[in-house]
């Protein structure tokens, strides 16, 4: 776990202790802390010697009770540790304001009974250690000789960066598609058992099985309420049924206390009234099954469930229940995915590894066809040189360690990701973790600490231990659209193991114990509210909290600070050094509260939307992150004294209300929406040398001026840089970023001094956004095309003057995005044949003058271009430069409309929509999307949005046939959103949908020209905060629809007669272009031809007899074009009267149904 991590920091601490002046006033007591550090050095080599143990075997050489004595043993001495420097601080604090008035023999005498204490608690500390270590050097003989090699792959690896960049995430479930048509089938008839068991050991994808069919288009037509509740491993029937109501309706976020189960049930019951529900309850245990037995087969509970678990439930209404059991794969399915999982192709496998052949067999044979011990041994090996003895020294443990691969997996972590790792056991599963926020939370926990803090800091290393999981396979990660990673996850099959195994040795705790159970647990250290509420522990076992967590956004303002209160109420202080309150609605902080955490290392209250900062945070001696950002502060601030503050997010809307003495604030490495208003404060910004990030805004006076420039100059550690004026107004910026050889993203606005252009650019750049930049000679903007690092380049508003723009041959040799917007003068656009070589992302928007470029057909990587607001003429000729090329060629980018919150999201698929899923109440909640292939493979959506809204609408388009042609809505403020979209109509060339949701806000709509919608884009957090499309040409996708093979969504109507005869049916690959029918009185017979996609004429059989005095032949006016509808209508003497419709071509019929 993290022992000999807070082994190292304990030794630390008592050396700081020893450097500073208390300590060196009392020679004794400096003795005996300089005697309890060279213990705890003994000790930490005797941890160092039980994980290289624990490397060789793959082995855990401690037991989870062990473990636990050993943490709290550590834990006890850190508390006793931090006891005493926070009680020797707040004597001086108070001796130097002159609030103790007491005698310097009473001040020293307090100071001695701390010192006593200290002694006593370090005494007990080593008595236990020494019981442990007598303990396990009597049970452990190894070989001393053995060596193993846990270095970060970073540190041994040359190749580490590309494989990086390159990482694919994949879901873990790789199996028969039979199984998940097997578990659609069991839902859908009325005579199918109503609980469905999905059964298999762990690691087989039994979530991912069931989360994919959860979120199918389908499912969702077919059950208008769902609900996904994870059982707690301490169950609590209660607890499941509430939650069930909090999901089915929005209104319910409340249940209250008193109702019993019954009661719960009975208003389930009311909400569902007769629709269908499905619920699905993820990780039921032999504990759980009997409860939840006797109240899912209750009358008042009418849903299809789904269970999934690892084991035969023996429930007692064996008439109601179905098993679905998962199994392994086959060696064909799991080689394959250990070659994806491993990186390496079959191919290289084969040629370049001959002596790694050798291996397939043992590889197989150790992972058992299990997917989840395929992945991990795939990671593990992919750190290792593709070496004979590397991987034959991973292969043997393995296979002596009987297949245990997650102990393997986990033993061979270097020391100091061990604690990184486990601490995401923390947030709840499967939950996406910003990886912002992880990084900071792993460095205020103080899991991470760079060997050299001049040259590396805090959060390097923790980005680079975060790198080293993802090569693992140990986390997964969602990234951005330019690649880098937003949001992370623990896979549920980790997730399961290693966070009850942290929580049950005393790692980290969790709000939804039980408080039956709470009398088990010792002090509690780390607490995460994942449910329930954050007071229901008592104060005793509070007063160790070192961090807390917030993940349930539920929770009352005033609860905040009745549990801060509890964490200082025995001792007077706290020992909390992180406060993580991000999402929270408001949380209550007190002035006298925030005082008492003088150790308050990280404050977190993004996207709080608190309206004033505590004076107090200011001066918090050991505060170090910061984080305001998304807040409603308006009250001004000054942080002044936080002299260890590093990183400060402050919200640049708000940013002006914001006052910094930057003068004691000179250890800052990220400074976020700050303004500068004077020429002081830019003397004393150029002095943080140590700034990393800078985010600048402030009026063009001094954003463009000389004094900006040097001060920028000299801050050459800078690897992030946006400036920004406040004002709009046009700037000159004169700057030389040369020298900066760290900087990576610049984000620059305002205009560029023409003189020493070619010094501007920092040589490593990788990204580079330029506004208002007014450059207006194409050789100047070529400089950025010698930028050799160079991935990501956006020309926005007025960046370039020009009326030409010429990328000559091997220039930009590595640009993989380039976007261009609002480029006033720009008329040619000309790419040279090797220029933008591996190009894969092009956007162009608000380019009114630009005319057809030239040379995109060189572009052979490019797979995505996005054209937003620009001329017909422009997407067509794009289109036709681009034909036969597998891109999303020629899509516009349309909006989107409606506000600024949540985050980006965006839908683009390669066939045809045919399904909408709109989630809404008064609010449009969430959408998902499905679109069918042309090789009528279906693709489903994810959610976008949130879980909410009380009302399900399905939407079916029959593609190609039938497509969207325009969207309209309203947008809108609700509660604190200030603006998001409260309801939406589809049109497609057939039919209008909706609206759906509450249309009281702003109108938006898109104008219905000769246009189809094929994607959408926006932002989603809670709720759809904005929504736009991509259009393309109606003609371009008639004709693409005209040469699909795609008949997809095809609706039977009819027949319309009677029930003789014998049933027959025509259903051609191509268009109908010739119609025969032969008749008198009535219909005698018809046949039919179409035209395939490769020209190939197609006839049909003479469907009926051979009777009928007239023949009428339809084709010339027919040719090539759609059937759009039949209209008929049926009398008594079933005669029928209809209508073949067609774009340019109406023709009565009159005949009798054979």
């Amino acid at each position: 776990m993290d022992a000999k991590v807070s082994v190292s920091l304990l030794i630390e601490k008592l050396q700081d202790f020893l450097r500073g002046q208390a300590a060196t006033s009392n020679p004794l007591f400096k003795k005996k802390v300089q005697t309890t550090i060279n213990n705890l050095h003994s000790f930490e080599q005797f941890l160092q010697d039980a994980e290289d143990r624990e490397a060789l075997s793959g082995c855990w050489s401690m037991n989870d009770q062990t473990v636990g004595r050993v943490l709290k043993a550590i834990y006890s001495a850190d508390d006793a540790t931090d006891t005493l420097l926070i009680r020797n601080e707040l004597q001086q604090i108070r001796f130097r304001r002159r609030e103790n008035q007491t005698s310097p023999f009473i001040f020293s005498l307090t100071s001695l009974c701390s010192h006593i204490l200290f002694i006593h608690e370090m005494k007990k500390f080593m008595n236990e250690v020494r019981r442990l270590v007598k303990k396990k050097e009597k049970a452990v003989t190894w070989d001393i000789n053995a060596t193993t090699s846990r270095l970060l792959s970073f540190e041994n690896d040359h190749e580490y960066v590309s494989r990086w960049l390159f990482l694919e995430e994949t879901d873990y479930f790789v199996g028969p598609e039979q199984k998940m048509n097997e578990l659609f089938i069991r839902l859908k008839p009325h005579d199918f058992p109503k609980v469905i068991a999905v059964v298999g050991e762990g690691g087989l994808g039994k979530t991912t099985l069931v989360t994919t069919l959860y979120n199918r288009v389908d499912v969702r037509r077919n059950f208008t309420n769902r609900a996904w509740v994870q059982v707690p491993s301490l169950f609590d029937a209660r607890y499941v049924l509430a939650d069930i109501l909090r999901q089915i309706n929005q209104v319910e976020l409340v249940v209250e206390s008193t109702l019993s189960e019954d009661e719960l049930m009975v208003r389930i019951g009311e909400l569902l009234n007769g629709g269908r529900c499905l619920i699905v309850l993820e990780g039921v245990g032999v504990e759980s099954s009997q409860i939840l037995a006797t109240l899912l087969n209750s009358s008042q509970f009418d849903a299809r469930i789904i269970i999934t678990t690892r084991i035969i439930l023996n429930l007692p209404y064996q008439a109601t229940y179905l098993t679905l059991r998962l199994g392994r794969l086959n060696e064909e399915q799991s080689w394959k995915l250990f070659l994806n999982k491993v990186r390496m192709a079959e191919a290289d496998y084969m040629t370049n590894n001959s002596q790694l052949i050798t291996f397939k067999k043992q590889i197989l044979k150790v992972c058992g066809g299990l997917p989840s011990a395929i992945v991990l041994l795939a990671g593990l090996l992919s750190t290792k040189r593709q070496d004979y003895d590397d991987w034959y020294r991973v292969i043997v443990r393995a296979s002596n360690n009987k297949g245990d691969i997650l102990a393997l997996s986990y033993h061979d972590l270097p020391s100091e990701i061990k604690p990184c790792f486990l601490y995401m056991g923390i947030f709840p599963r499967k939950a996406e973790i910003p990886v912002r926020r992880l990084i900071h939370l792993w460095v205020a926990e103080g899991f991470v600490m760079p060997s050299d803090p001049e040259k590396t800091n805090h959060e390097d290393v923790a980005e680079r231990c975060f790198k080293e999981l993802v090569i693992r396979n140990m986390i997964q990660v969602r990234r951005k659209s330019d690649g880098s990673p937003k949001t992370c996850y623990m896979p549920g099959f980790l997730y399961d193991f290693f966070s009850s195994k942290a929580e049950a040795v005393g790692f980290f705790h969790t709000s939804c114990v039980s408080t039956d159970k709470q009398s088990e647990l010792a002090a509690v250290r780390r607490l995460a509210a994942h449910s329930g509420m954050i007071n229901n522990f008592p104060s005793a076992f509070l007063q160790n909290l070192r961090s807390f967590v917030a993940f349930n956004t539920q929770i009352h303002a005033g609860d905040v600070g009745m549990f801060l209160n509890k964490i200082i109420s025995n001792r007077g202080f706290g020992l909390l050094y992180m406060l993580d309150l991000e999402g929270l609605y408001k949380p209550m902080l007190s002035d006298d509260v925030l005082r008492k955490l003088i150790h308050l290392k990280y404050l977190g209250l993004r996207s709080t939307f608190i309206d004033s900062l505590p004076d107090a945070v200011a001066s918090l001696p050991c505060l170090e992150t910061l984080d305001v950002k998304h807040t409603n502060i308006s009250n001004v601030i000054h942080i002044d004294k936080a002299e260890k503050l590093r990183h400060l997010y402050l919200f640049e809307n708000s940013s002006d209300k914001v006052r910094l003495d930057l003068r004691s604030i000179t250890n800052l490495q990220t400074l976020c929406g700050v303004n500068i208003e004077s020429l002081s404060e830019l003397t004393e910004l150029q002095k943080l040398t140590r700034l990393g990030k800078l985010k600048l805004t402030g009026p063009g006076n001094m954003i463009g001026s000389k004094e900006m420039s040097e001060c920028i100059s000299k801050l050459t550690k800078l690897q992030f840089l946006k400036l920004r004026c406040k004002d709009n107004s046009y700037i000159s910026l004169d700057l030389s970023l040369k020298e900066h050889e760290y900087l990576r993203d610049l984000y620059l606005v305002g205009q560029l001094v023409q003189e020493g252009f070619d010094n501007l650019f920092p040589p490593y750049l990788r990204k580079l956004t330029l506004l208002s930049s007014r450059i207006n000679v194409n050789d100047q903007l070529l400089v950025l095309g010698q930028l050799p690092h160079l991935n990501i380049l956006r020309l926005f508003c007025d960046s370039y003057f020009g009326q030409q723009l010429i990328f000559p041959s091997e220039a930009f040799p590595n640009l993989l995005i380039l976007k261009l917007r609002s480029l006033p003068n720009l008329e040619e656009w000309i790419v040279e044949e090797g220029a933008m070589k591996y190009l894969n992302r092009l956007e162009i928007r608000d380019c009114e003058h630009l005319k057809q470029p030239q040379g995109l057909v060189n572009l052979k990587f490019l797979k995505e271009l996005v054209i937003t607001n620009m001329t017909m003429g422009f997407g067509e000729a794009v289109e036709e430069i681009l034909r036969g090329r597998n891109v999303y060629q020629s899509s516009i980018k349309v909006g989107p409309w409606g506000g600024l919150g949540g985050t980006e999201w965006s839908y683009m698929p390669k066939g045809g929509i045919v399904e909408i899923v709109i989630n809404h109440g008064d609010i449009i909640d969430s959408l998902s999307f499905k679109s069918v292939y042309a090789n009528k493979e279906a693709e489903s959506s994810i959610n976008f949005g949130g879980e909410g809204g009380n009302k399900t609408q399905l939407i079916s388009i029959d593609w190609p046939e039938e497509y969207l042609t325009s969207i309209s809505g309203t947008t809108g403020k609700f509660y604190t959103i200030e603006s998001c979209v409260e309801s939406l109509t589809f049109y497609t060339n057939w039919h209008t949908h909706g609206p759906f949701g509450s249309s009281k806000g702003t109108h938006f709509s898109l104008p219905i020209e000769n246009r189809v919608i094929v994607g959408f884009h926006g932002r989603a957090g809670l709720y759809i905060d904005a929504i736009g499309v991509y259009q393309k040409t109606a003609t371009s996708i008639q004709g693409h629809f005209m040469t699909s093979k795609v008949y997809q969504s095809s609706t039977e109507v009819g027949p319309w007669g009677g029930l003789g005869g014998t049933r027959w049916s025509y259903m051609p690959k191509g268009g109908i272009v010739e119609k025969i029918i032969n008749h008198g009185e009535i219909i005698d017979s018809l046949s039919v031809k179409s035209v395939c996609a490769n020209n190939v004429a197609e006839s049909s059989s003479n469907f009926s007899g051979k009777g009928g005095n007239k023949t009428q032949d339809f084709m010339d006016e027919l040719a090539g074009k759609f059937m759009d509808a039949i209209g008929v209508y049926q009398n008594a003497a079933t005669s029928i009267q209809g209508q073949f419709m067609t774009p340019k071509v109406r023709i009565m019929i009159f005949f009798l149904m054979q």
